[in-house]
């Protein structure tokens, strides 16, 4: 299916435009880059080298209710540009027009993502044969690091009316193909580098700081209270519990401390994470379960146990979460914290109740604003 593989595919603000030979192969997963120039405005100027447009494509796999299916990770050489997702289908039976998409690794809970925000589905503009879906930047972000992890992506596209197309994709050799676009790209070992951004032990993504966390690197206290407490991926009377919970990270946070945000429950667009601050010092009572305020217009202050989609930078120690009110984000809070040695202090909380599609995150209203 050479015209699927050579599909276009976005790359953030650039586009796969011109097909590249095979590159090196990592088990089912081949990657291929495309060499791009970029001219000086002066007159007579020679073109300035940058890195490579890359991607790594999956070999087409055989589809219910299509001919084909394949999965593609992509991402230009600019420093800024991110990894994107798509998912390629050759002659489907049927239309795929706002398709929603459910992806399950190694046969785990599956992660469903709507039309609109998170997904979009285009016919190939080089083949009418095949149509695309392709996951939002935010969307491959998280779904990325699992990828990597597993055995079998099990793919699932719905489309609006009857259709819908099945499969499995082989995901031995995503890890090593990632590594060879770093390669290829020069990021190996910079904190930009593919690796680094969905995980996997690379000297730049750890550093000693933030380390991504599977299920079971969690200590054994911290995974009896997460079962003990109501989370879907740790019900205990799964067969299957969610690979959702291998999106938990830990992060020192300096004089023996370490931070553990372990993932509770997800949902189309929020994550929520469960955190805790380890301190060996404390013997037996080694960790303390973190509680956090949070504001509604209509409710006002109160506390929680969680907070959503949560990300920590470990170079100003700053924790940041944002709760979506739905996929398009232009409602929910977003509230920043800063660890102070001790303990982590709001700095900042913004919260907007109305979802009205104006507006975004870092525009919210602001309810709270502390010394920094």
């Amino acid at each position: 299916m050479r015209a699927m593989t050579m599909a276009l595919l976005a790359f953030g603000a650039g586009v796969w435009t011109a097909p590249a030979q095979a590159g090196p192969r990592f088990d089912g997963w081949t990657v291929s880059c495309v060499d791009v120039a970029k001219s000086d405005p002066k007159p007579h100027a020679k073109a300035v080298a940058t890195p490579p447009d890359c991607r790594a494509a999956s070999q087409d796999a055989p589809a219910a209710g299509a001919e084909a299916l394949s999965a593609a990770v992509t991402r230009g050489g600019a420093k800024e540009a991110q990894p994107m997702l798509a998912f390629s289908v050759r002659r489907p039976a049927s239309p795929l027009a706002r398709a929603r998409l459910a992806l399950a690794v190694d046969g785990g809970t599956p992660v469903r993502l709507a039309p609109g925000a998170d997904v979009t589905v285009t016919p190939a503009e080089n083949d009418p044969a095949v149509t695309e879906v392709r996951l939002s930047e935010g969307a491959a972000r998280r779904l990325l690091p699992f990828l990597r992890r597993g055995k079998v992506l099990t793919v699932e596209i719905l489309g609006e009316a009857d259709g819908s197309v099945g499969a499995e994709l082989a995901l031995p050799g995503l890890q090593a193909a990632f590594a060879e676009i770093d390669r290829a790209q020069g990021r190996v070992d910079k904190p930009e580098a593919l690796v680094a951004l969905v995980g996997g032990g690379t000297p730049a993504a750890l550093s000693g700081k933030v380390r991504d966390v599977g299920r079971e690197a969690i200590p054994q206290r911290l995974r009896t209270v997460m079962m003990d407490r109501d989370c879907p991926v740790w019900d205990r009377n799964e067969d299957d519990p969610s690979f959702l919970a291998d999106e938990s990270f830990a992060a020192d946070l300096g004089d023996g401390r370490t931070l553990w945000s372990i993932v509770c429950s997800s949902g189309g667009y929020n994550v929520e994470f469960a955190l805790f601050i380890e301190d060996p010092s404390k013997a037996a009572d080694r960790f303390e379960t973190l509680l956090f305020a949070t504001f509604l217009e209509s409710i006002g202050w109160t506390g929680v146990d969680t907070l959503t989609n949560v990300a920590y930078d470990p170079d100003r120690k700053q924790l940041t979460a944002f709760e979506k009110g739905r996929a398009a984000g232009d409602c929910g809070v977003v509230g920043t914290w800063e660890w102070g040695g001790a303990a982590f202090r709001m700095v900042e909380f913004r919260a907007k109740e109305e979802c009205d599609g104006v507006g975004e995150p870092g525009k919210f209203p602001i309810v709270f604003r502390g010394e920094r």
